[in-house]
Parts: C-alpha cells; sequence; structure tokens
C-alpha cells in the first residue's frame, strides 16, 4: 500500500448539511414532543392554555414521527461518511397492497370511536389520524419508487428532514407575509362600511363566538360576505398566491442535488419526497384545526380522504417538476420545465377551488350539506391525477439508467 496515498472520501459537503439539520431537527422535534407531553399530563387547560387533549397528543405523536424520520437520516448520513452504507431493495407489489390495506382496520377504529363518549372520541380520532395521513404519503412514495433498482434510507429521510426544517416553513413564512398584506387591503377597503365595522366590534368582544357558530355570521352579514371583494380574494389565495408560493419552493431540495448529476430518475424521486415532506407537515399539524369533538366518523372519515387527495396533488407535483428539473439539466430545454411548473400549478389550483369553495359556499349559500357536485368534481380530479402518476411513474422509468452505482443509490 502506497504510504502517499489519500483515503477514499465517501462523503460531500451535502452530506455534513444533512448531518448537522438532522441532528438540530432531532433535538427540536424531540424537544417539541417533551413539552407538548408535558402539557398532556397537565391535562392542557390546567397548564393555563386552552389546548384541548387530543390536540396535545397529536402534537406530540407527529414530533415523534418527525424525530424518528431525523434520527434515520442521522444515522444513515453518518453510516455514508464512514463508508459503509447499502442500499436497500424497494417493497415488492404484495407488501405495497398490504401497507395500504392497513388503512383498513385504522378506519375500523375510528368508526367504534365514533360511539364513544366526545373526550374519548377526540383523542381516539387524534392518535389514528396519524397513520391515517401518514400511510398514503409513504405508500405513494413506495410505490413512485417501482422503476428504481434500490432505496437510500439517508437520501429519503434527508429530503423530509429538508422539507420538515427548511423548504416547509420557508413557504408557510412567504405565505404568512403575503396574507398579511392582502388582509390589510381588505381591511383598509371595508373600513368605511358600517356593517364590517360592527362584525369587527362583536367578534373583539366575544370571539369564541366566531369559532363554535361561524354560520350565524354568515347569516348575519350574509350581504358583506357576498362581495366580490371577498370571493376574489379568496380565489386569488386558494388558486393564485398558495399553488404559485407551494409548487416555486416545495422543490428546492431537488435544486440543490444539482451537484450530484442525477439522471432524471433520481430527480424524479427527489420530487417525490419533497412533495411528500410537504404533504406530511402539512397534514399531520392540520389535524389540531379541527373540533374533534364535535364531529362524527363521516366526517372524520371524509377529512382523511380529503388528505390523502391532499399528499397524492403534493407528492404527485412535486414528481412532476423534480422529473422536469432533471432533464433540464440534460437538455437545457426551459419550455419543458415551464410546463411541468405550469401544469402542477393547475392542478393545484383546481384542488384548492374545489376543497376550499366547495366548504365555504354551504355557509354562503345558508346551508347546512355541501354541493354533490364539489365533491364529485374532488373525486374526479383525485382520479385524474391518479392516472397522471402512474404514467409518470413508467415515465421516470424510462429514463433509469441500466446499471445503478451502488454508490450513486446512496447520494
Amino acid at each position: 500500500m502506497n504510504l502517499n496515498q489519500q483515503p477514499t472520501k465517501h462523503y460531500d459537503w451535502i452530506d455534513i448539511a444533512q448531518l448537522v439539520i438532522s441532528i438540530l431537527a432531532f433535538f427540536q422535534f424531540l424537544s417539541w414532543a417533551g413539552l407538548m407531553g408535558l402539557l398532556a399530563c397537565l391535562g392542557g387547560k390546567s397548564a393555563g392554555l386552552s389546548l384541548e387533549l387530543s390536540m396535545v397528543i397529536n402534537m406530540v405523536l407527529t414530533a415523534l414521527l418527525f424525530s424518528v424520520i431525523a434520527l434515520v437520516s442521522i444515522i444513515s448520513t453518518i453510516q455514508k461518511i464512514r463508508g459503509v452504507a447499502k442500499p436497500r431493495g424497494l417493497p415488492r407489489s404484495g407488501a405495497l397492497l398490504f401497507s395500504i390495506l392497513l388503512l383498513v382496520p385504522i378506519f375500523g377504529l375510528a368508526a367504534l370511536a365514533g360511539l364513544a363518549s366526545a373526550k374519548v372520541r377526540a383523542i381516539a380520532y387524534a392518535v389514528l389520524a396519524i397513520p391515517a395521513i401518514a400511510i398514503p404519503v409513504f405508500w405513494l412514495l413506495r410505490l413512485g419508487a417501482r422503476g428504481q433498482k434500490a432505496a437510500s434510507p439517508k437520501r429519503e429521510s434527508g429530503f423530509l428532514i429538508f422539507s420538515f426544517k427548511i423548504s416547509t416553513p420557508y413557504i408557510l413564512i412567504i405565505e404568512m407575509i403575503l396574507f398579511i398584506f392582502l388582509g390589510t387591503i381588505f381591511m383598509l377597503s371595508m373600513m368605511g362600511k358600517p356593517e364590517f365595522m360592527e362584525l369587527i366590534s362583536k367578534i373583539s368582544a366575544n370571539p369564541e363566538w366566531l369559532a363554535s357558530d361561524p354560520s350565524r355570521l354568515f347569516t348575519e352579514y350574509q350581504s358583506l360576505f357576498h362581495l366580490p371583494t371577498i370571493i376574489g380574494l379568496v380565489l386569488l389565495t386558494v388558486a393564485g398566491i398558495m399553488p404559485v408560493v407551494e409548487e416555486l419552493f416545495k422543490t428546492i431540495g431537488v435544486w440543490l442535488l444539482k451537484v450530484r448529476n442525477p439522471n432524471p430518475s433520481e430527480s424524479f424521486r427527489a420530487g417525490l419526497l419533497c412533495g411528500a415532506g410537504f404533504a406530511l407537515f402539512e397534514g399531520l399539524l392540520s389535524v389540531n384545526s379541527l373540533a374533534l369533538k364535535s364531529i362524527g366518523f363521516s366526517e372524520w372519515a371524509g377529512l382523511m380522504l380529503g388528505r390523502f387527495g391532499g399528499s397524492l396533488l403534493h407528492i404527485l407535483s412535486s414528481g412532476m417538476i423534480g422529473l422536469a428539473i432533471g432533464k433540464f439539466w440534460q437538455n437545457r430545454k426551459f419550455g419543458s420545465l415551464f410546463l411541468a411548473y405550469l401544469i402542477s400549478w393547475s392542478l393545484h389550483a383546481a384542488w384548492n377551488v374545489l376543497a376550499v369553495v366547495g366548504g365555504i359556499n354551504p355557509l354562503l349559500q345558508g346551508k347546512e350539506t355541501q354541493s354533490p357536485l364539489y365533491i364529485v368534481g374532488l373525486v374526479v380530479l383525485f382520479a385524474g391525477m391518479l392516472l397522471i402518476f402512474f404514467r409518470l411513474i413508467a415515465k421516470a422509468a424510462r429514463t433509469t439508467p441500466q446499471m445503478v452505482d451502488s454508490q450513486e443509490a446512496q447520494a
């Protein structure tokens, strides 16, 4: 052996960055889980905070799930740095089918919980929401990897942590700034209206009234909420701002992968992971906005199925953009990349309009039930997205090299 020969380096700056971010994320999520666990022991409200026990439990489980993913990223990155990491095989079709069938007993337990008391039902719904949201996300990821030879725990957990820790919070900050800007414009435009000032006065005097009986607000101030300004702002937000911001920044991690010279199949997989991270973050934390004590099994099941559709939307759109980014690096054709962004934005906008406008339309119309047209529209759009997803998987598989280098598979 040549004593002057330098040892082979198995890592680069991306691996070091992943290790640092994963360690920070692990302790952050673990601390979050510990704090929420302490609040759960204190009973939430007895700690001086207006937190339901079900909400606290859901946040603890969410933080623990994120901590486990961060721990996988830490361990697998250390293995990569030491040069001992090995790619693993992907699950077979039977395992994929079994994993999605796990939703059957989960929904069955939720149906039984619907017969229990309000407190027990809320806790059960909060706990069961974790696997009901997470299983479809990981199932879609495994489905999207069908054309690949091997999987890398380091790469998968790394992209998920990057999404939890960096890209998703960045998206939320941008959206919040834009919403505040639009809200300020709206407030200024409504200040001269007596009805609006009366509404603000009522909400300020009794803020719980808005949360407990929102339908009454729309009934008493129907003329105010039928103003074109309100509808225009809602459509601008759900069909414009949110899709554009999220689709632009969800796939930041794919662009950072350029230093590894990935092929389109690998950038497609990276895009799927970026979308999955966003879908998990959004889906799991959205449960805390639900009034779990006041909903029944049908409402809970509908919400979970809606999250399945939302997860497919985020994973599909990010995968589509990821594949386009990989091809852009090869052929430098901007048209295909722009088209991928445009299709993703369009699908996202259509889903948001059907889901959000369909939800508020009964309130605006003074009805108790949602129009079936919106539900049918969501089902048709979900089926269309699933079809596009399968075609995208096949397209990405055709770009996969016949021989995959084991070290490259772990990048």
